[in-house]
C-alpha cells in the first residue's frame, strides 16, 4: 500500500528550504541581536523564556511561585551531551519512564508517575497531539522525534485535566516550535556511526523589523544491530510570525515526522513487518496584548495521522492495517492579569475528531467541547494560591468536570520553596474502543471515561547562591475506571470495559550543581509503586520502582567539551510474577571546536557493551560509536 501522504514528501523540501533561503537572503537586513523570545523583534521587547515556566498556569509564570512539580528541559545542555532525540532528553526528567520496543525508531511509550503513555499527554504548540484512539500512532512519532527546531520543552507532572483536559491523567509534555528573531543564525551538522546509521540536520532562525522565522530540516537512517531491523526517519519544521501591531501578533507553524521502521517483532514470538508512521501539525494564531494587562490568543490547528502496517510473516495470521486519524482544532485562551497578584486565565476548546481504519467502511467521528478557568492568587508576597476549575463533553464519552488546587510558599532568606497541589483528571474513551474495531472486538458504547485524582507535596532548595539546586516531591495517584479489554466467552470475541483500578506512589529527586566554573552536573531519580488495586494489590508491568539518570559535564577548555552519563533501571515486572532485568546504560561525548563556530563531535552509546531490554523480548542496541561536523553560522 502506498504511503497516502506521499505528496507531502516532497512538499517538507520546499517549505523548509524556503525558509532557509529566505533567513539567508534577509541576513544582510537584520537589525537585532538574535534571542531565544516569545515572538519576534524591533517592535517588542524579547522575553527570555528560560526565566519562566508555561505548562503549569497555560501563561508566563515566575517559577519561584509555582505550586506545580515541573522540569523544564536544558535544551542547549542536551545539545552539549548529543543528545538529539525525544526518548533520550525525556528518560532524564524525575518521574518520567521511557520504555522502546528495540532500536532506534521503535515504538517508545512514555510513563509520568506511573500513569500509562495514552494518559500522558502531549501538547506541541499548543494542540493536544495524542488521544487514547491513536496511542499506538503516538508511540511510533515518539521513538522518532528529533529536538531540532523546537526552543522549549516541558514535563508538567501530576492530574492536570483542568488546563488540558482529556489524557492528562499522569502530566503533560509540552513542546513548541522554534520562535525566530534577530540576525539569521542557524547549525548544519552531518554525522554518522555504528549499524550504518548516518544523519544530516540544517536549521536556521531569525528576523527583521516585525517578522520573525525559524525552519529545520532532519533526516536519519539505521539498520539498528538486529536483522530487518533499519529505520529512516525525516523530522521538520517551521515557525512564521508577524507582529502587525504593538497588539497584534499572527503566526503559523508546521511540523512533520515520517518514519518507516522494520520490525522484526520480539526474540520469543517473531513477527517481521514494516511500520509508516507520519504525522502532520499545522497551526495559525493571533493573539492580542494590551499593556500587560490582557492577552487573548485563538489558535486553529489541524492534526493528521497515519499509520500503515505490512505484515511481512507469511502466517496464515498475517494481517495488514491501516489507521488514519484527522482533527479539526479551536483553541481560545484569555489571560487578565489585574495586577502583580492576579492572574486569571480562562478559555474554550472544540475538536472534531475523524477515525478512518481499514475495518470501518465509514470514519467514526466525534466533537468535543472544553471549558476552563484558572486563577493564580498572591494574597502575600511569600505566598501564591492556584485554583481552576474544567468541563469537558464528547459526543461518544459523555462528560468529565476536573478541577486543581495548588499553593507554594517561598522563604526568600533561605531559597526555600514549599509547595503542594491536588487534581482529577480523565480520559476519553477511543471511538474504536466503543464501537469496536474489525471482527475480534465488540463494541461496548457504554463505555465511561478513565477518571484519577492525584496529590503531591515537595521542596525546592537552592545552595550556595543558587550554584546547587535540590528538587524532592512525594507524590499519589488514584485511577480509577480504567479501560481494558477482557474476552467474551459467549461471544470469542474482546470488549473494552471500565473493570480496572490503580494506584500509584512515588519520590522524585532532581539535583543540578556548578561544581566549579567549568565542571557541572545533574542527577534526576525516581523511587516509584504502581498497583493494579482491581483486586488485590498487584505490581504493574514495565514500571520501575528504581530509575535514575546522571550527567557530567567538563569545559575543558575553551574549545573542548567531555561528559558522560549513566541511566539507572531497577525492579521491574514483566508481569505481576515475572520480573525483568536491572539495566544501566553508560553513554560519554566529547566535542571540540576546531576554528570558530565548527566543531566536530563524538560520542559512544551503551559505552560497557550491556545487553538489556526495556521491554521484554525486545534488546537494546548493543555498543556504538558515532561522530558528526557541526557549523554554527
Amino acid at each position: 500500500m502506498n504511503n497516502p501522504l506521499l505528496s507531502l514528501n516532497t512538499g517538507r523540501f520546499l517549505l523548509a528550504f524556503t525558509c532557509v533561503a529566505t533567513a539567508l537572503a534577509t541576513a544582510a537586513h537584520a537589525q537585532t541581536d538574535a534571542t531565544v523570545s516569545m515572538a519576534v523583534p524591533d517592535q517588542h521587547e524579547a522575553v527570555r523564556l528560560d526565566n519562566f515556566v508555561v505548562s503549569a498556569s497555560r501563561t508566563l509564570q515566575d517559577p519561584r511561585y509555582v505550586s506545580s512539580s515541573v522540569s523544564v528541559l536544558p535544551l542547549e545542555d542536551l545539545q552539549t551531551s548529543q543528545i538529539t532525540d525525544l526518548h533520550t532528553a525525556l528518560a532524564q526528567v524525575p518521574g518520567v519512564t521511557v520504555a522502546s520496543y528495540g532500536g532506534a525508531g521503535s515504538q517508545s511509550a512514555v510513563y509520568i508517575r506511573g500513569g500509562s503513555s495514552a494518559q500522558t499527554l502531549v501538547m506541541v504548540d499548543g494542540v493536544r497531539m495524542n488521544t487514547r484512539q491513536t496511542d499506538f500512532i503516538g508511540k511510533s512519532i515518539a521513538g522518532g522525534t528529533n529536538l531540532a527546531g523546537l526552543d522549549r520543552i516541558e514535563v508538567l507532572r501530576g492530574p492536570q485535566g483542568t488546563l488540558y483536559g482529556s489524557s492528562a491523567m499522569g502530566g503533560v509534555i509540552m513542546m513548541d516550535t522554534a520562535h525566530g528573531s534577530g540576525a539569521p543564525s542557524g547549525v548544519l551538522e552531518v554525522g554518522g556511526g555504528s549499524f550504518q546509521t548516518a544523519y544530516g540536520q540544517a536549521s536556521v532562525q531569525g528576523g527583521m523589523q516585525s517578522l520573525g522565522y525559524s525552519a529545520a530540516l532532519c533526516r536519519g537512517v539505521t539498520e539498528n544491530n538486529r536483522p530487518g531491523n533499519g529505520d529512516k526517519q525525516w523530522n521538520y519544521s517551521t515557525r512564521v510570525e508577524d507582529k502587525l501591531s504593538p497588539e497584534l501578533l499572527v503566526g503559523l507553524t508546521f511540523r512533520g515526522i515520517e518514519g518507516n521502521y522494520e520490525e522484526p517483532g520480539s526474540l520469543q514470538y517473531p513477527s517481521p513487518g514494516k511500520a509508516d508512521a507520519n504525522s502532520y501539525l499545522a497551526t495559525v494564531y493571533a493573539e492580542y496584548a494590551n499593556d500587560g494587562v490582557f492577552k487573548s490568543r485563538l489558535t486553529t490547528g489541524w492534526h493528521q495521522s497515519d499509520y500503515f502496517w505490512l505484515d511481512l510473516s507469511g502466517s496464515s495470521w498475517a494481517s495488514n492495517a491501516y489507521y488514519r486519524s484527522t482533527r479539526e482544532i479551536v483553541d481560545w485562551q484569555n489571560t487578565w492579569t489585574a495586577n502583580p497578584r492576579i492572574t486569571v486565565v480562562g478559555g474554550v476548546n472544540a475538536e472534531w475528531s475523524h477515525i478512518k481504519t481499514d475495518a470501518s467502511v465509514e470514519a467514526l467521528m466525534d466533537k468535543s467541547r472544553g471549558v476552563y478557568l484558572s486563577t493564580d492568587l498572591r494574597p502575600l508576597d511569600p505566598w501564591s494560591i492556584t485554583a481552576g476549575l474544567r468541563y469537558d463533553y464528547f459526543d461518544t464519552s459523555g462528560e468529565a468536570t476536573t478541577g486543581r488546587l495548588g499553593s507554594a510558599w517561598r522563604f526568600a532568606q533561605t531559597d526555600t520553596k514549599l509547595r503542594a497541589t491536588i487534581g482529577t483528571g480523565f480520559s476519553a474513551a477511543g471511538m474504536t474502543e466503543r464501537y469496536g474495531d474489525s471482527s475480534w472486538y465488540a463494541s461496548n458504547p457504554s463505555l465511561r471515561p478513565e477518571k484519577s485524582t492525584g496529590w503531591d507535596v515537595g521542596v525546592d532548595q537552592a545552595f550556595l547562591k543558587g550554584d546547587l539546586t535540590v528538587e524532592a516531591t512525594y507524590f499519589q495517584n488514584k485511577f480509577r475506571d480504567m479501560i481494558v479489554a477482557n474476552l467474551m466467552l459467549n461471544d470469542s470475541r474482546y470488549q473494552y470495559q471500565n473493570v480496572s483500578r490503580a494506584r500509584t506512589e512515588g519520590v522524585e529527586l532532581a539535583v543540578s550543581t556548578q561544581i566549579t566554573k567549568t565542571v557541572k552536573a545533574r542527577v534526576g531519580a525516581t523511587y516509584l509503586d504502581v498497583y493494579d488495586t482491581t483486586s488485590g494489590r498487584a505490581r504493574v508491568g514495565y514500571k520501575p520502582r528504581k530509575s535514575g539518570d546522571f550527567d557530567l559535564q567538563w569545559q575543558a577548555t575553551s574549545a573542548w567539551n567531555i561528559g558522560g552519563g549513566i541511566h539507572y533501571v531497577a525492579d521491574r515486572m514483566r508481569t505481576a510474577i515475572y520480573k525483568i532485568s536491572d539495566y544501566s546504560s553508560v553513554r560519554v561525548y566529547t566535542s571540540y571546536e576546531v576554528v570558530k563556530n565548527l566543531s566536530l563531535k563524538f560520542r559512544v552509546e551503551n559505552a560497557l557493551n550491556r545487553s538489556y531490554e526495556e521491554i521484554y523480548g525486545y534488546p537494546a542496541t548493543s555498543r556504538g560509536y558515532f561522530g558528526g561536523v557541526e557549523w554554527k553560522f
